[in-house]
């Protein structure tokens, strides 16, 4: 795959990278027959509550001797392999059996977004396949949101277009996941209509130019609002992390700050439990608006320009009243 290279070189370590791709997808399909792909559940929550509103489910490979086998280990192979599609189907149903299951016993239902490929896309039909299981399960399609990888609408436009198309027919949301990490993310946004945009904090992270991330982010954010496209921050780890989002009006965001993914068996006890780990994470302040009016906020550059003046307003729904900044 390397034009220009007359030559190749063979190393012993070569084979030994082939047996082990071949061994690892030989125990998968046992693996898959055995029940040993299970997925973890990470919360997405409203940040100015904390109060969580959807999960991701994120997958997982434990042996049946107790091992865990790394997803970066085993996904890329996957994909490479074409066994991705297999895999995903496995795992879509599971997550459709676990709804189910809390539907049956009365509990409140919470969306669970599944990942799809374009490898799926590609293979077999999605928006039937899992309109199918839900119709199977008897769970609503709003509890069952696609995630899509911004590279994927960039791969062929026209076959994701009426992807997504069909999925807003059968009742699927779809989430543009790792928005602004591929070189289409404009056109992607003006053609094709998602529902939701997920940015991966690690944006902030890969340049030198300090502040230039920050400033994009913050215009990346404002312009989903106007488009009426709720934003969630993956990756969040840290409290300046959220502190930044809350000031630049990020609404919701998941990470290891308020929780880091869980087995099913976790979650459900949470629940059961009531508890308020995830509010009590980030109490609201007043640090939103104090970073805005802040000289050095990344904020101030969205009104830097203004030639006229301005007012804000804060609304609280929850406390149902509006408050002049």
């Amino acid at each position: 795959g390397k034009i220009g290279n007359r030559i190749c070189y063979f190393e012993s370590g070569m084979t030994k990278k082939i047996e082990l791709k071949q061994r690892i997808l030989r125990d998968a399909r046992h693996g898959l027959e055995n029940h040993e792909f299970i997925f973890y559940l990470q919360p997405k929550c409203n940040m100015a509550t904390g109060e969580l509103v959807s999960m991701e489910a994120l997958a997982r490979w434990q042996k049946s001797d107790g091992t865990f086998v790394s997803p970066g280990e085993f996904i890329p192979l996957f994909e490479s392999s074409g066994f991705i599609t297999r895999f995903d189907m496995y795992i879509w149903k599971s997550v459709c059996k676990t709804l189910a299951a809390w539907q049956d016993k009365g509990c409140k239902l919470v969306p669970i977004s599944i990942n799809v490929s374009m490898i799926d896309i590609t293979n077999i039909d999605v928006p039937q396949y899992l309109s199918m299981l839900t119709e199977q399960y008897h769970i609503s399609p709003e509890y069952l949101p696609v995630e899509i990888t911004e590279s994927v609408f960039a791969e062929s436009n026209t076959i994701v277009k009426n992807t997504i198309t069909r999925f807003h027919k059968k009742g699927f949301y779809v989430l543009m996941d790792d928005f602004g990490s591929g070189y289409s993310s404009l056109n992607v946004l003006k053609d094709i209509a998602v529902d939701v945009l997920k940015i991966d904090m690690k944006f902030l992270s890969d340049t030198d130019q300090e502040g230039r991330s920050q400033n994009i982010l913050a215009s990346v954010v404002r312009m989903a609002k106007w488009l009426n496209l709720p934003v969630i921050a993956e990756g969040v780890e840290r409290r300046e992390q959220v502190d930044f989002l809350h000031s630049v009006g990020c609404e919701y965001v998941q990470g290891f700050y308020f929780a880091r993914p869980m087995p099913v068996s976790d979650y459900e006890k949470l629940v059961s439990e009531k508890k308020d780990e995830l509010q009590e994470k980030y109490q609201k302040d007043e640090i939103g608006r104090d970073m805005l009016w802040n000289a050095t906020s990344q904020m101030g550059s969205v009104f830097s320009g203004m030639m006229e003046p301005a007012v804000i307003y804060e609304y609280e729904k929850e406390q149902n009243r509006i408050d002049t900044l």
